[in-house]
């Protein structure tokens, strides 16, 4: 069997510790605690494109578009038991159906899915979803089971 020593790396070893080396990014600025963009530009980089944000995210869009009534119901029957909380929408409403769903689930943490033009929430969570709905001021909120 070979015996291997314990050593410690050195910069020699075919890899640089400092900003400068041949890798030259350090741990702060992988982690983001660092200015990454500041020393990409300081390099002079400048044939790489610049990343833009898009204009409008799909999750304000869903907020945008006006809610005039919502109706929560709670099931359990053909789910295994389990509860989810069932959330209608007006079949005028004219907003992303699929950005709302993930707006509320990054809001209220659960899991969602859009079955039948509605939006199924994991849990029964319909207190909060009530809330989450008075918060971005939708008036009537019906709820049932």
């Amino acid at each position: 069997m070979r015996d291997k020593k314990k050593r410690k790396l050195t910069e020699g070893d075919g890899f640089s510790l400092s900003q400068t080396g041949p890798l030259g990014i350090s741990l702060g600025a992988l982690l983001g605690a660092e200015g990454g963009e500041k020393r990409d530009k300081a390099e002079g980089d400048d044939k790489a494109p610049e990343k833009s944000l898009p204009k409008a995210e799909p999750e304000k869009e869903a907020a945008e578009a006006k809610i005039s009534k919502v109706s929560l119901r709670r099931e359990r029957a053909g789910r295994g038991g389990r509860t989810v909380t069932i959330v209608t929408l007006p079949r005028d409403y004219r907003g992303d159906l699929t950005a709302l769903a993930k707006e509320l689930r990054k809001a209220l943490g659960c899991g969602s899915a859009i079955e039948d033009e509605k939006i199924v929430l994991q849990g029964d969570i319909m207190e909060r979803v009530e809330g989450w709905f008075a918060k971005k001021g939708v008036t009537r909120v019906t709820k049932s089971g």
